[in-house]
């Protein structure tokens, strides 16, 4: 695969302006030589280098890489000559671009702050996490993401994918709650409301039973939804309001929310599963690989 440098040159300047007209302005040719160069660089890589946002483009995380191996590469040949450059090598950070739920968010970026040599000089970039199983493949396919942490896909040749958890589910419930103290009944259950996480039905991964159990779950007052997992968590640990919640995460949960699990108060066999999901091509980024390493053996 041949490169042209003054492709890069160029992709540095849309990567760093997040504009094809000011990239085309610092460097004082037009737009269409700009597009051009990049059009050059999407058919030598065979893969998407920016894509369309409402706030100009958005360079995907091969065009990160790209750009991040340029730098290098002009901080080399500076070196050799003898003039000092800004940008060093060891100071040029990779961005690992992960989409997932807004809960797994928090738990990543709590493992960071606990573990700085996580992302080893690196930085994270989370995306909304899509809805639809086909877009998630498309922007892994594409490399608009590195990694993609959710509901398990379908087979895809060009993607790599394991298990990362899974567990059944408890009930949270605020430690301040007016009523639940020390343990939690199947009236406890009918009597509260409860708040949901619209993507709970994606990650349940079996829910089987005779019919008492689906009523008991059908039944409930829901009397909040939303698709951000997050947001749930909030109104639960600040409110009367139940919420279910994987079990592998309480834990960490625990300790950043005044909140409290019980077993749900009837027998069920609802599980939670997670799945890692990334391009086999970005596995052989050293950067990400050891990322996917820490987080698939960490514990809170």
């Amino acid at each position: 695969m041949k490169i042209d440098f003054n492709s890069l040159v160029i992709l540095n300047a849309v990567v760093e302006s997040g504009s094809v007209s000011v990239a085309a302005q610092r460097l004082s040719i037009s737009p269409s030589s700009v597009t051009y160069a990049i059009n050059k660089l999407r058919r030598v890589t065979d893969n998407p280098i920016f894509t369309r946002s409402k706030t100009g483009v958005k360079p995907t995380t091969l065009a990160h890489e790209l750009n991040t191996r340029y730098k290098k590469t002009v901080h080399m040949i500076n070196e050799g000559l003898g003039i000092d450059s800004e940008d060093n090598p060891s100071d040029v950070s990779k961005t690992i671009t992960i989409s997932t739920y807004t809960y797994v968010e928090l738990w990543i970026s709590q493992m960071t702050l606990k573990k700085e040599s996580i992302i080893n000089n690196g930085i994270l970039n989370f995306l909304t996490h899509p809805s639809t199983n086909d877009e998630r493949l498309m922007k892994l396919r594409n490399r608009e993401v590195d990694i993609d942490i959710g509901a398990q896909l379908p087979n895809d040749p060009s993607i790599v994918s394991y298990r990362l958890f899974s567990s059944a589910f408890k009930v949270m419930v605020s430690k301040n709650h007016s009523t639940i103290k020390d343990s939690m009944s199947i009236k406890d259950w009918s009597a509260n409301k409860h708040v949901t996480w619209n993507r709970i039905n994606s990650e349940t991964s079996s829910m089987m039973g005779d019919a008492q159990i689906i009523e008991e779950m059908l039944d409930r007052e829901t009397h909040i939804t939303s698709d951000s997992s997050l947001n749930m968590m909030m109104m639960c640990a600040h409110s009367d309001s139940l919420m279910l919640i994987p079990e592998y995460f309480c834990c960490c949960i625990d300790e950043i929310l005044p909140v409290k699990f019980f077993d749900i108060p009837f027998p069920n066999s609802m599980e939670s599963s997670l799945y890692v999901h990334a391009h086999t091509t970005s596995l052989k980024d050293s950067v990400v690989e050891g990322f996917l390493n820490v987080i698939r053996h960490y514990n809170c």
